[in-house]
């Protein structure tokens, strides 16, 4: 019997403490009460007035522990560690139950607790360059998670429930270790912004459509072959980065992206650009470097606004015959590839400023480039130029011509260029 009395009165103690500890909990507070709070960036600044720490700020200094302290900080909503030498996440960190943002990043973590699902009011959580090389299901369970920042880990994979994160904004995932992403990943219609630069991806899901709000995407340096045709329903999409990658072929379907004005494609195995994949009128920059593309039939006449073109380090054998087209072109680099002749619509261009044809085969440039009124640097190094026409001295504004390596330009030739570009920096 008294044994009974006894639990009883040791279960009433332990009711009494928790229901003590819940009151002393106070509501969220908003993000207007939240900017005029001190923000505390040290223990012992914040050690005498717990319950009203709301921001914690112990970034840089050297904690190989988060303080227990903590623990008794019931009201904390914000709370920064980073740039530690932490290696585990104590679980009172879990019991905080108005914690909004939990910022670790740049610390020694290896392990996410399953815990972390306990933090229901969670909006960001930075573990930014820490050791983690997988997540817990549990992650699913961060209702109010906007951001999560995982760049810089060690991650393999992603747990299916990721696709459960229905308010989640921004989603970083840059220098891991990621093959595939799981199909779940797109259920996350709320992203507007997500960075996979630098992993080890081979395909993106076939819904990855479902993410509207993107306005950029980074996927340099993966291992895609292919991007998927559902990539044409990004209709917000402005800069698209799939540099340093494996791809064949563009998909037709990226000629919809009606927003876009950057589009990078450098460093992989493109054997021809056409029509239907590029012929959007608001790009402004494209890089086609460094693939193996000797058929370029994109429609230049659809991209008024192309500022840059970067065609160099391919396998063109001629100047793209529509290029002319492309009005307001700036700037052109086609060096080392392998064009013969310099002619037809490249004329045309008569807001050129930079062309480079360096590394070619070209003997002859077509008199017609004189029209090239704005052209201030032409670069024609490593070439097999025999002669330039009279006609050429039209590029009355150019500042810089380069002819190194030409071993057919005669002495009579230079002195000819010297006479028709008197203003002229010439380098042989």
């Amino acid at each position: 019997m008294m044994i009974r009395k006894l639990a009883f009165i040791l279960g009433v103690f332990i009711f009494t403490v928790q229901l003590t500890n819940a009151q002393r909990v106070k509501p969220l507070k908003d993000k207007a009460f939240l900017a005029k709070q001190q923000t505390y960036r040290s223990m012992s600044e914040a050690g005498s007035k717990k319950k009203r720490v709301y921001i914690l700020n112990l970034d840089g200094k050297k904690l190989d522990k988060i303080p227990k302290k903590i623990a008794k900080m019931v009201n904390i909503q914000e709370l920064y560690i980073r740039n530690n030498n932490i290696s585990d996440i104590p679980a009172f960190i879990f019991k905080l139950p108005n914690l909004q943002v939990l910022a670790l990043g740049e610390n020694k973590i290896s392990n996410l607790p399953k815990e972390i699902g306990n933090l229901k009011n969670l909006e960001t959580l930075d573990l930014f360059s820490n050791y983690l090389s997988e997540l817990p299901q549990e992650i699913g369970q961060l209702q109010s998670l906007k951001k999560l920042d995982l760049n810089w880990n060690q991650l393999m994979d992603l747990p299916e429930d990721i696709g459960n994160l229905s308010h989640l904004e921004k989603l970083y995932l840059e220098k891991n270790k990621l093959i595939n992403l799981p199909p779940t990943i797109a259920n996350l219609t709320k992203i507007n912004e997500i960075k996979l630069a630098e992993n080890k991806l081979e395909s993106l899901p076939e819904a990855f459509g479902n993410f509207v709000g993107l306005t950029e995407l980074n996927l340099e340096k993966n291992a895609l072959t292919i991007l998927p045709a559902s990539l044409g329903e990004l209709k917000n999409l402005k800069k698209l980065n799939v540099s340093q990658n494996k791809l064949t072929e563009i998909p037709n379907e990226l000629g919809q992206l009606a927003s876009l004005e950057e589009v990078n494609l450098s460093n992989n195995q493109l054997t021809k650009i056409t029509a239907n994949s590029i012929n959007i009128s608001s790009i402004v920059s494209l890089d086609l470097s460094i693939n193996k593309i000797s058929v370029f039939t994109a429609n230049m006449g659809k991209m008024k606004n192309l500022l840059s073109l970067d065609a160099s380090i391919n396998s063109l054998y001629a100047v793209p015959a529509n290029i002319g087209y492309a009005s307001n072109l700036k700037t052109l680099y086609l060096n080392r590839n392998k064009i013969g002749r310099v002619e037809g619509s490249i004329s045309k261009l008569s807001k050129l400023e930079v062309l480079d044809l360096s590394q070619n085969r070209i003997e002859k440039i077509d008199k017609a480039l004189g029209n090239l009124k704005s052209l201030k640097k032409l670069n024609l190094d490593n070439n097999l130029i025999l002669y330039f026409g009279k006609q050429l001295s039209g590029m009355s504004a150019l500042e810089e011509l380069s002819l190194q390596n030409n071993p057919k330009l005669n002495d009579f030739q230079k002195k000819q260029i010297r006479k028709f570009f008197p203003k002229t920096e010439i380098k042989f």
